[in-house]
């Protein structure tokens, strides 16, 4: 934990409650037990210009520390994981961590990009057949997610990784905004085991319900009438 003692200003996580990627960061920040402050995004949304004067890319997550300003939860949860290397979330066998590094990837590039674009369906009646396409097609994820991992009972075997973290909220994302459409996600029961695992741990939980209840109240949003 020496390298902490570099850090020359304290960390300020920009966020939005509703992001599964915002979730993830600021899990593994509680996990390693990192004091940081969390903010919206200047000027209220991470589509506003102030915003983007700071973070170029426009996106949320983005943490400033040291000075430096990075986006993209996955390149800060590395960057956390080198500064603060307790817990360690990364495997040390370097082939057992390439391949949660690859289950992350399924994460972010199959199922939650299928999740995401469920969003603007949600509180459109008219879409509920493109809606019942897209469940479709993330249960298809779904079924090859159960292939790929064997979870004991977390992705990298006794202890939380950085893998697990990429998909606590999302596994239970899934199921609210697929049920609010009164559509179905089928998990197996191993996912729904590792997700149960997930949960019972108090930190996870507490993040998973915090991510479930600003979802909750944004689906209310839609579905109530204007």
């Amino acid at each position: 934990m020496k390298i902490v003692q570099i850090l020359s200003q304290p960390i300020t996580l920009y966020a939005v409650p509703e992001s599964t990627y915002c979730a993830r960061v600021r899990l593994v920040l509680e996990l390693k037990s990192v004091d940081y402050t969390e903010e919206r995004p200047p000027g209220g949304t991470y589509q506003s210009e102030d915003y983007r004067r700071l973070v170029a890319a426009g996106s949320v997550p983005a943490i400033e520390i040291n000075g430096t300003i990075l986006h993209d939860s996955d390149a800060i949860v590395e960057l956390l994981e080198d500064l603060f290397p307790e817990p360690a979330m990364r495997c040390a066998d370097p082939f057992e961590r390439a391949f949660l590094k690859s289950v992350t990837r399924f994460h972010d590039t199959r199922l939650e990009p299928v999740l995401r674009s469920l969003f603007p369906l949600v509180g459109n009646p008219e879409k509920k057949h493109r809606a019942a396409l897209v469940v479709d097609a993330m249960n298809g994820h779904l079924e090859r997610l159960d292939r790929l991992i064997n979870p004991q009972p977390y992705l990298g075997g006794e202890a939380l990784s950085l893998a697990d973290c990429a998909y606590a909220t999302t596994l239970f994302m899934m199921e609210d905004l697929t049920s609010c459409m009164n559509l179905e996600v089928k998990c197996s029961e191993k996912i729904h085991h590792w997700r149960n695992a997930l949960h019972h741990t108090d930190t996870v939980r507490e993040i998973v319900d915090q991510n479930r209840s600003a979802i909750a109240k944004w689906i209310t949003s839609k579905l109530s009438p204007a």
